[in-house]
């Protein structure tokens, strides 16, 4: 069964730009992110396909980086000349552009599309800026003449600016797995402290990073001089503060700190009520079933609701991205007489050989040994849902076949002590 596609028309654009935020803010690598941002730009504004232009800081080169869609997929990698394409063209400048037709656009680069055999007819691109330095473009095309108009690249800039915010954070992320190299036979508990502290205090920053660019973008209301300028001040001592994080992975003698558990009353349904979307935004163009299944009434958790939401979010989004057909089941039930809840993942996925089952949990360890695979990622989900359960008290245990799938079984206690 193929996964519905989300009703984005039928949503508001406040509700729209706080579903992309949520996937800022995700435990999720960095090229996965950016595809759902695609995918989400796609669906949101009724293209048949999308791509990222970055530029290279080094070599100034421009890149496509990420593409969705059939067409537009063989575009990664490829290499424009300078001010070559409309996504050159607004790379360069900065200025955001629609055309309705692309045969009446001298700016467009029919040499892109001749390599990919998609006929593009309109498209719309707006400009990837952090703190006011150009990134690259974000594009969205169609094979229907007059698809977008100039109401359109609000919406594509609003997704423009936390897409910009990843870029950023990519680099980051690049940062960490040279560290890693370096030091993995030096000193394990290094790389560890690292993937426990990226996750820790990088998500809350971009999370407020993001916000704080929709205000002072105008998308969510008209701001006063002095509110601007508070606003601005805060995105400021926000980077500021991405800064010092960049600083902490250089040092080489940085000790991992006891991370706080902040204890509250919450259902574990609730949970996957907030998650879901996000899920389905996942597997959205994979002929993937996702179903939720309570097996009885479960007790009342008295734990840390948002490392229980990592938790369930990095196990699960594990699944989502090792999936491309079948289904995914999640269920939940009681285990030790209330005492404790099991979450069962189960998908339909390539599986894991027997002798990687030991080592997935390491942090920047994907199946193969690699850093980064196919499916991308820096291979911290899995680390830091164990390191999560470590704290909480619970446990993760694993069966996978090779072309049958994986099962992850997470006990986590109902009641933290510590």
């Amino acid at each position: 069964m193929k996964t519905e596609t989300i009703p984005v028309e039928s949503e508001n654009e406040i509700h729209i730009l706080g579903v992309i935020s949520d996937l800022m803010g995700a435990s999720m690598p960095f090229n996965e992110v950016i595809t759902l941002v695609l995918r989400f730009a796609s669906a949101m504004m009724r293209a048949d396909g999308s791509s990222l232009l970055l530029i290279d800081r080094k070599e100034g080169n421009r890149i496509f980086y990420v593409a969705a869609g059939e067409g537009p997929d063989k575009l990664k990698k490829v290499t424009l000349t300078e001010g070559e394409g409309t996504a050159g063209f607004v790379a360069e400048t900065g200025l955001p552009l629609v055309v309705s037709d692309v045969a009446r656009e001298p700016r467009f680069s029919s040499r892109l599309y001749q390599m990919t055999g998609f006929k593009a007819r309109s498209l719309a691109c707006a400009p990837l800026r952090v703190r006011g330095e150009l990134r690259g473009a974000i594009e969205v095309v169609s094979q229907k003449v007059g698809n977008f108009a100039e109401k359109d690249l609000d919406r594509l800039t609003a997704i423009a600016g936390p897409a910009a915010i990843m870029i950023d954070h990519g680099r980051l992320i690049d940062e960490m797995k040279g560290l890693h190299d370096k030091l993995a036979e030096a000193n394990r508990l290094k790389t560890e402290f690292l993937a426990i502290m990226t996750h820790e205090l990088r998500t809350p920053i971009t999370i407020v990073i993001g916000n704080l660019d929709l205000f002072l973008g105008g998308y969510l209301g008209e701001l006063n001089t002095r509110q601007q300028d508070t606003l601005k001040t805060a995105l400021r001592n926000s980077g500021e503060a991405l800064n010092l994080i960049s600083s902490i992975l250089d040092l080489s003698r940085s000790e991992a700190s006891q991370s706080v558990v902040r204890v509250e009353e919450f259902r574990l349904e609730d949970l996957w009520a907030d998650l879901e979307a996000l899920f389905r935004i996942g597997l959205s163009g994979k002929e993937v079933d996702l179903s939720w299944e309570m097996k009885a009434p479960l007790p009342a958790l008295k734990t840390d609701k948002l490392k229980v939401k990592e938790i369930l979010s990095n196990i699960v989004f594990n699944a989502v991205k090792f999936t491309e057909r079948g289904k995914i089941q999640v269920s939940a039930s009681e285990v030790q007489g209330g005492k404790g809840v099991e979450i069962e993942v189960k998908d339909t996925g390539g599986g894991i050989p027997q002798e990687f089952l030991a080592v997935i949990f390491e942090p920047f360890r994907q199946v193969g040994g690699a850093v980064t695979t196919s499916h991308g990622g820096a291979g911290l989900g899995l680390a830091i849902a164990q390191k999560l359960l470590n704290l909480l008290h619970g446990k993760v245990e694993v069966e996978s076949e090779v072309g049958k799938g994986s099962t992850f079984r997470i006990t986590i206690p109902a009641q933290y002590s510590a």
